[in-house]
């Protein structure tokens, strides 16, 4: 058995207010850090969704202070965790999702596919990323890339059993369909976050879950602030590929490789 302990942070955020919500953050992974293989916090949490100006401005590299932050928490508390930011590189800024160990960054995703008018603040990310992590291979998604099923299908093609999802929908339904199916047809566990409360006229409908390799709810949240609990069997991956394998047994007129690009990560460009 390989099981992982996870919980899934569904809360509202400030939009701008990074120590506000880096306060919430911290009270989060000081309570449930040191039983919890795994905190996952909804996309962007750190700084909200922003305005053009705004991301340019607290946008930060993936040295700089935010990331530095949560190493230190995640030493402290001897658990990773799962959290979006906005990402800057010289001139270029990402919605970025990071996965961040005890020993420090371990895996950065930015995302791919962005929502209307979202890249009148940031480019597309033009890479799919997973890593070894505790003894399985997790990888990362960001919230309207869920609704692809070929980013989850490159994800797992490079030996994904746990894919972790960073999201800020309002579009309960969709989601929770595509988050189900994209499970499934890949055989490997999802678990998603979402954010609750307003932004404008939007209510996220937060709607957190696990899913396993079969497509099974594992564990679910409602529409309110909660930090949802669960523990999964990543043997179920194994177990789920015994009799048929979509990954061996597909057909397509294409291959897309992977590439080792070092510590352990594997990378598809597209």
């Amino acid at each position: 058995m390989k099981k992982v302990n996870i919980a899934l942070a569904q809360l509202s955020c400030e939009e701008g207010r990074v120590e506000n919500n880096l306060t919430r953050l911290d009270n989060v992974i000081d309570e449930y850090g040191h039983s919890h293989d795994l905190i996952v916090f909804p996309e962007t949490f750190i700084t909200g969704f922003l305005s053009p100006k705004v991301c340019r401005t607290l946008a930060e590299p993936l040295n700089g202070p935010i990331v530095k932050h949560l190493e230190r928490q995640a030493k402290k508390s001897n658990t990773s965790i799962v959290v979006g930011l906005y990402e800057k590189e010289e001139e270029n800024l990402y919605n970025t999702t990071v996965l961040v160990g005890p020993t420090g960054l371990l895996l950065s995703y930015r995302k791919t596919h962005l929502w209307a008018g979202e890249s009148s603040a940031v480019e597309a990310g033009n890479y799919y990323r997973s890593c070894s992590w505790q003894g399985t291979k997790i990888g990362l998604l960001i919230c309207y890339d869920i609704e692809f099923p070929e980013t989850a299908r490159a994800v797992a093609g490079m030996g994904t059993e746990l894919l972790v999802l960073t999201d800020g929908n309002w579009d309960g339904p969709v989601h929770r369909l595509a988050i189900k199916a994209r499970a499934q047809e890949n055989q490997m566990f999802v678990a998603m976050a979402n954010r609750v409360g307003q932004l404008e006229e939007a209510a996220f409908c937060g709607e957190s879950v696990i899913v396993d390799p079969y497509g099974r709810v594992i564990a679910e949240a409602g529409r309110e602030e909660e930090v949802l609990s669960a523990s999964i069997d990543l043997s179920l991956v194994h177990e789920s590929r015994q009799h048929h394998n979509y990954l061996k047994e597909r057909r397509v007129p294409f291959n897309i490789p992977s590439t080792e690009i070092g510590k352990g990560i594997r990378e598809i460009k597209i």
